[in-house]
């Protein structure tokens, strides 16, 4: 006899905090416990104040114009996962998921795997009246120009994924802090793909709140994954473990200017 598939219930942290550096080392607190089964499987939604956030792989130099940062208060941070250099400001809405490995969305073609949590959020957004074209390997965009892009990681245990999609993005901003001082170097770095950015609100002609695109997505990961997302909040472990990573790797120059 078959029985209807039961419906997984996952945490959703609705949880952001104005610094990147602290936004960051809550994401790899989230998914190191989500990796040792501590937590269930888990959505975050997320923003901070202007910052731009380089992919792991990434040379700073290569990527962001420190003038021009300067010049608009804007923080250098690193990602613990790979991908390009993207610009976040309160016009913009980062979503993330963690995943223990042993889930059946997760494959052993881990392209495949993101591509499956992008085109998620793509049809989320869908719902907001706008035709979102999925780009492999990360890139989510509307009429040719890109208003997402996204990028994950592997470890022991579990599987992330994050996006970061433009909203109602200072999009002069964006392209001068995202304009690199230089473009050679002697060593093999990740480069970002530049391509032409919009806003979400801008392709679907009409001014979004941050909280109608938090719900268009939620929508869209329940749908899609035939799950139910609750609201919860960090675990004791989590919060203490984010304190450590805060101060031992994100706020460190070291991490942020490595390479």
């Amino acid at each position: 006899m078959h029985h209807m598939q039961e419906e997984e219930v996952w945490r959703l942290l609705d949880l952001e905090y104005e610094s990147a550096f602290r936004n960051l080392a809550v994401e790899e607190a989230i998914s190191t416990s989500v990796g040792k089964g501590t937590v269930p499987n888990t959505v975050r939604f997320w923003r901070n104040t202007n910052a731009v956030v380089i992919g792991c792989f990434q040379s700073v130099g290569l990527e962001a114009n420190p003038e021009a940062c300067k010049l608009h208060g804007t923080t250098i941070a690193r990602r613990f996962t790979g991908g390009g250099a993207v610009y976040h400001d309160h016009g913009n809405l980062n979503y993330s998921i963690a995943l223990q490995q042993n889930h059946c969305l997760v494959t052993d073609d881990i392209s495949e795997t993101f591509r499956t949590l992008s085109l998620a959020a793509a049809a989320g957004l869908e719902s907001l009246g706008a035709r979102v074209e999925y780009e492999s390997p990360n890139t989510l965009q509307i009429n040719g120009r890109k208003i997402a892009g996204a990028a994950g990681a592997i470890r022991k245990g579990f599987v992330f994924f994050h996006g970061s999609i433009l909203v109602d993005t200072d999009l002069s901003v964006l392209s001068e802090v995202l304009s690199p001082a230089s473009q050679f170097s002697t060593k093999r770095y990740v480069r970002s793909v530049r391509k032409d950015v919009s806003n979400l609100s801008i392709e679907i002609a009409r001014k979004l709140t941050i909280q109608e695109v938090k719900y268009a997505l939620r929508r869209g990961f329940e749908k899609a994954f035939t799950l139910k997302l609750t609201d919860g909040s960090l675990t004791e472990e989590e919060k203490l473990v984010s304190d450590t990573l805060l101060e031992e790797k994100y706020s460190q120059e070291t991490w942020n200017f490595k390479g």
